[in-house]
């Protein structure tokens, strides 16, 4: 699996919290933001009809209406910011997009989450 080693893969429970951070990233283009919304589409589509095909680069350059070279260097972009881990696919497989976020990012979601539980009445 190609990753960043400062990620994390994000749980599918937590996709959308992790998209609305991962989007709201500084430095991303638009064309990054497009691949961030083809994932989470296709996740989407997984969780309601329980099957989906994973995206390839060829449709998601025809939806963003730019080259596969592009969309491949976007990826690598995604990757090298540690918003995306890619999982390669084999033969007549597609790659796999997992939605990651930096460490220090998840740690700090946690946190919070702890700091908004309420305390135990002891």
């Amino acid at each position: 699996m190609r990753m960043n080693q400062r990620t994390m893969l994000i749980p599918e429970a937590q996709f959308a919290e992790s998209y609305r951070i991962a989007s709201a990233t500084a430095g991303l283009s638009e064309l990054d933001r497009q691949i961030l919304d083809a994932i989470v589409e296709y996740y989407r589509q997984l969780a309601q009809r329980g099957y989906a095909s994973f995206p390839s680069i060829e449709m998601m350059a025809k939806s963003a209406q730019v080259r596969s070279i592009d969309i491949t260097s976007a990826i690598r972009n995604l990757v090298g910011l540690a918003l995306l881990a890619v999982k390669p696919g084999s033969g007549a497989r597609r790659n796999e997009y997992l939605l990651c976020l930096p460490k220090r990012t998840v740690a700090a979601m946690a946190a919070s989450a702890v700091d908004d539980a309420p305390a135990p009445p002891f």
